[in-house]
C-alpha cells in the first residue's frame, strides 16, 4: 500500500441562482446515497421473519 497517492473522486455540483438576489449563486455538491445500512437492515429483518415463521 502506498500512502502517498491520493485519488480524487470528480465533484458533482449543482449551482442555482438565488431568488430576488442580484449575481448571487447557491452551490450544492451531488451526493449518492449510502445504500448499505439499508441493505443490512433489510437482510435481519428476513432472518428475523424467516426465524419466527419456522
Amino acid at each position: 500500500m502506498i500512502l502517498d497517492e491520493e485519488i480524487e473522486l470528480p465533484r458533482k455540483l449543482i449551482v442555482k441562482p438565488i431568488a430576488d438576489s442580484y449575481n448571487s449563486y447557491s452551490v450544492d455538491e451531488k451526493t449518492k446515497r449510502d445504500w448499505s445500512g439499508n441493505i443490512y437492515l433489510g437482510c435481519i429483518a428476513a432472518i428475523l421473519t424467516i426465524a419466527y415463521f419456522t
